[in-house]
């Protein structure tokens, strides 16, 4: 082991990638003790790390690269949550592997009360980059089995691994780290035999997924089987699933819909997965997921396998459940229009409405739910406006007192006449926000803090979840806000379910077809029950048209205004938005063809509170979970929100036993509660000091030197911790922007390059505190 290089790299910006003739530089087992003895004080950027390969070719960092060339000689472990012990992690590997050799250090990011450790193991023998992979994630799961989380990233082969570091910034005066601790534990070396724990829960998972794939391969041959006796009975017919898998690839459909592929192989990860492992497989012709996370969320088939279990499918399958929500026979209506349209006849009296849509041989097909017709559409008419008497019309209307005022509902969100859209990702809390919305409206009582403008009655009309679900919503946030019964019977209504349908049109060859009746039964309706609100969750299920063509989308949200129009009444459409790269949605965000926004009078975004932002103004990273923020993405009827609001997302346990999250009102804390003027003159004065003896403060927080560490001194903040760190960080940035402090830019002479310094803004004079 002595004698084995492996690579190692020089900071997280050190590449060769485009340096062919290079490889990357080395290091041994007893340097990296020697390093543990004596970790080296650089912030992490800069921070050296090695790739426990031997393979140091300058692609080396590349995880594909080293699946495919790398030799490992070393197991290693990231433990970044639970605060354990050093003795708890060396004894949950012991419990594993037995009395093995091992080095345990503490990470760069570890404190006294928040302990972190990586941990190096030694393998007897060489393995491949593959069997490095399926031998940690198997390891991994072991110690999950006792007590012990380790980071998933580093399953994959690629994954840097952090030498022993404690930077200066957790140094004292005399250079000693306020906290680094390390133990390297005598035993034997791993060995990865056949008997190996670790071996043996490999074998047992590529048993697990050959009999998956059995069981779903059997399951597959007989809905085909299924399938192809109905083709016989009817040879005419085109049965939509049919068409679609022979039109759809399942590797398209699994990247389609957002799996991470591992590399270049047939195993993806999905969006609902926690781990790392990649529990999807491509068997070309279906596909099998040992994620109980896959199974639980609904995707395909799912069977129990001992105390686990595991779901399957075809595309189809996935095409089911993200684009209609697991509604099978929507799916299959959806796609069946569109490859086999209705036809239309013309009748003879074009004042008629359309009222010959002719059955299609879709209405004979078969499927698992065994729908009987895929054509409910209801009849359309093509009325044509009546043409003015006389056009063009001279303006004559310049008395401004005697214009009707607009007729807000609620905020400056619900507007008589007008249709809203209200757009955010799945399970960010949009429903939940909109039926405490619907309570304050029907109430009268501003219950997040925006005013109720007109009470009025509300209609909400769910076309995603059961009916059971909305009802626990609805309970659940009028037991937390103490509204009696009395308050809300009679002047709320709901319909939800999977079964109900409200689809104001299709779309054909012929182009879009509108549901008229159902727009005069709304008409007819809404006024009948005195309905000034109507929510419609989501948008996408309210029609059978491209969401991206402009004038399909188009012609469907003309229905929606026409009834909006007529009845009077404010419209409030949830829809969805793309997925993003980890930044902000925006209104630009907001999926499908952009008709609908320009439709729209009002229109927010919704976005969940991410980890980052958390940081920056001083929120624990478990509490910014439940909360969001609500953006106004396009007020054209009224003013933007000057700030940016905040809503939370809260447990509240009702009568039957369970949980359900409720939406209420927050404010974000001031980072400057407590802080003076004087406080803010004291670090003028300590930053002008700092520039008098040559030693000016730095703006990067990486810096041993950075100013916020004078500020956490100042005002006595401990920044140990990431959520304390971030606050400094707001306070930094704060007086940047508001000119108590400025930036300058001077010659690093040790770098030899330029760097940003503090310097004074405006001086705040003396009567200013």
């Amino acid at each position: 082991m002595s004698n084995v290089r492996f690579l190692m790299a020089h900071g997280s910006f050190f590449t060769l990638i485009d340096k062919p003739d290079q490889s990357y530089p080395a290091i041994s087992w007893p340097e990296i003790v020697r390093m543990c003895k004596e970790p080296q004080a650089k912030d992490k950027v800069d921070a050296d790390f090695f790739i426990p390969s031997t393979y140091r070719g300058n692609d080396g960092r590349a995880h594909q690269a080293q699946r495919e060339r790398g030799v490992f000689m070393m197991l290693a472990i990231d433990v970044d949550q639970g605060n354990p012990s050093k003795a708890d992690v060396i004894q949950a590997v012991r419990d594993v592997l037995g009395k093995v050799s091992m080095m345990v250090y503490s990470s760069s990011g570890a404190t006294q009360d928040k302990r972190k450790w990586r941990v190096l193991l030694p393998l007897a023998a060489p393995i491949s980059g593959d069997q490095y992979e399926s031998a940690q994630a198997a390891f991994f799961y072991l110690l999950r089995q006792h007590g012990l989380t380790p980071d998933g990233a580093l399953a994959r082969c690629g994954q840097p691994i952090y030498l022993p570091n404690v930077p200066m910034a957790k140094r004292g005066p005399d250079l000693k780290p306020l906290f680094y601790d390390f133990e390297i534990v005598r035993g034997s070396n791993v060995f990865l035999t056949e008997a190996s724990p670790i071996m043996q829960e490999v074998e047992r998972r590529e048993e697990q997924r050959r009999l998956a794939n059995e069981q779903a391969d059997a399951e597959r041959r007989e809905r085909e089987k299924q399938r192809a006796d109905r083709r016989q009975q009817h040879p005419n017919d085109v049965n939509p699933v049919d068409v679609f898998n022979d039109s759809h690839t399942i590797e398209d459909l699994l990247l389609r819909y957002g799996y991470q592929r591992h590399g270049s192989s047939a195993h993806f990860k999905s969006r609902y997965q926690s781990s790392e492992s990649f529990a999807t497989q491509n068997f070309v012709t279906h596909w099998v997921s040992l994620s109980g996370s896959d199974a639980a969320a609904g995707i395909g088939r799912s069977k129990a396998m001992g105390e686990s279990s595991f779901c399957f499918g075809d595309g189809f399958d996935l095409f089911v459940h993200y684009e209609h929500q697991g509604d099978f026979t929507a799916a299959v209506r959806a796609y069946g229009l569109e490859i086999n349209p209705p036809k239309i006849e013309m009748p003879e009296n074009g004042m008629d409405d359309f009222d010959y849509v002719q059955p299609t041989q879709l209405d004979h097909i078969g499927s698992e739910n065994n729908p009987q017709d895929y054509i409910d559409i209801p009849d359309a008419t093509a009325d044509a406006p009546q043409a003015a008497p006389d056009w063009p019309t001279v303006y004559d209307m310049f008395d401004e007192a005697s214009i009707e005022p607009r007729r807000w509902i609620y905020g400056n969100h619900y507007l008589r006449s007008f249709v809203s859209v209200l757009a955010s990702a799945g399970g960010v809390g949009k429903t939940s926000l909109q039926i405490v919305e619907a309570l304050a409206i029907v109430t009268g009582k501003p219950l997040l803090g925006e005013p109720v403008k007109e009470q009025t009655n509300v209609w909400i009309v769910n076309l995603e979840d059961p009916l059971e679900e909305i009802q626990r919503r609805v309970l659940a946030a009028m037991k937390h806000y103490c509204i009696h019964p009395d308050e809300v019977r009679g002047k709320l209504f709901v319909n939800a379910g999977r079964d109900f349908s409200l689809k104001f049109g299709i779309q054909t060859r012929e182009g879009v077809l509108p549901n008229t009746k159902l727009v005069e039964y709304l008409c007819h309706k809404i006024p009948e029950k005195q309905i000034g609100c109507v929510f419609i969750d989501p948008f996408v299920n309210a029609h059978a048209v491209s969401e991206n063509e402009n004038m399909a989308i188009n012609a469907i949200v003309a229905e929606i205004r026409r009834v909006a129009d007529e009845t009077n009444c404010a419209i409030g459409l949830v829809h969805h938005i793309r997925k993003g790269n980890g930044e902000d949605a925006s209104i630009d965000s907001v999926r499908g063809a952009g008709s609908l926004i320009g439709a729209a009078r009002a229109a927010r975004v919704v976005n969940r509170m991410s980890p980052d932002e958390a940081a920056r103004i001083g929120i624990d990273e478990a509490e910014a979970r439940s909360i969001f923020r609500v953006d106004d993405g396009k007020a054209n009827l009224a003013p933007p929100a000057d700030a940016a609001v905040y809503r939370k997302m809260i447990g509240v346990k009702i009568a039957n036993g369970e949980w359900i999250g409720v939406c209420v009102g927050y404010q974000l804390p001031d980072v400057f509660d407590g802080i003076s003027g004087k406080d803010a003159k004291r670090m003028q004065q300590i930053v002008a000091d700092a520039n008098n003896v040559g030693e000016p403060l730095r703006e990067s927080s990486q810096s041993a030197n950075w100013v916020g560490l004078a500020v956490a001194e100042l005002l006595n903040i401990d920044i140990s911790d990431k959520k304390s760190k971030g606050k400094v960080n707001t306070i930094v940035r704060t007086w940047l922007k508001t000119n108590v402090l400025a930036t300058e830019k001077v010659m690093d002479r040790k770098k030899g390059r330029e760097t940003n310094v503090i310097v004074v803004g405006e001086w705040i004079n003396s009567d200013e505190v």
